[in-house]
């Protein structure tokens, strides 16, 4: 036979239950329900304003995560668009000049070398020089000419190592050329660098006649440079009537800090 406690919670629970059900059901705990209700009305509205701001704000903060992560991820994407962009560009000059070196070198009577400049220096204060990524194992030594993509001549090789060489530019105190007028005297002297800015041509004797815009090409003479080779145009001449030469100024026709492609010419 069960026992039944009197204090038994559950009995205790289910006893209330049924008297408050069977009240209900006869409308006597109406009264006691509508105050019960008119108590708790006012903490049950601030519930549900809480409740409401709390979903909006979490809803808000997620929407601004959201929107955060995708902007990052949009950032990141533009970058990197951004490097392939700027190195399909710089692949492209890089082609076209090795496409004009290649034109040039088809077009020359003597063999070229295609070298890319991997580093410039300062030789000296008035003087620079380019490393190129070709040296001795290419067939490179000192004294070879250094022409653009375009044929212009910019230097000569002054040092020559396995897989490097060093150039130095025409613009350099130190880098002489033997060089011709396309004049007609055909003009000949020798050319150096001008403060590491511009050329200079001396030994142009005094009866010569030279004029600003004359052309400027190698002479041939003496070295492993071949004639014909751009070095640039007179642009200034200076003459003095009891000196026996005159010096001419001559302009290089491109800029060599935007060297990054160069050809050395073997002979």
């Amino acid at each position: 036979m069960i026992k039944i406690r009197k204090n038994n919670p559950v009995l205790i629970f289910l006893v209330a239950a049924g008297a408050l059900f069977f009240l209900h059901g006869l409308g006597w705990s109406r009264p006691a329900e509508n105050l019960l209700w008119y108590l708790v009305k006012p903490v049950a509205s601030r519930l549900y304003v809480f409740g409401s701001s709390f979903k909006h704000f979490y809803s808000a903060n997620k929407n601004q995560s959201d929107l955060n992560a995708q902007i990052d991820r949009l950032d990141k994407e533009i970058a990197s668009l951004t490097v392939l962009n700027s190195q399909c560009r710089e692949t492209a000059e890089e082609n076209e000049k090795l496409r004009a070196a290649l034109a040039f070198s088809a077009a020359a009577k003597f063999r070229t070398v295609v070298a890319d400049v991997i580093a410039k220096e300062a030789v000296a204060e008035d003087s620079r020089g380019l490393i190129i990524d070709r040296g001795t194992n290419d067939g490179l030594r000192p004294g070879l000419g250094v022409i653009s993509e375009e044929g212009v001549i910019v230097g000569k090789i002054v040092e020559a190592k396995a897989a490097t060489a060093k150039i130095c530019l025409t613009t350099n105190p130190d880098c002489q050329l033997a060089a011709t007028l396309q004049n007609q005297d055909k003009t000949q002297g020798i050319t150096d660098g001008d403060l590491g800015l511009t050329i200079k041509m001396n030994y142009i004797p005094q009866l010569e006649h030279i004029a600003p815009g004359d052309p400027v090409v190698t002479s041939g003479l003496g070295g492993d440079i071949p004639r014909g080779l751009v070095i640039g145009k007179v642009s200034k001449v200076y003459n003095t009537s009891n000196e026996v030469w005159q010096e001419a100024t001559i302009e290089p026709p491109l800029n060599f800090d935007n060297l990054t492609v160069v050809s050395v010419v073997i002979p």
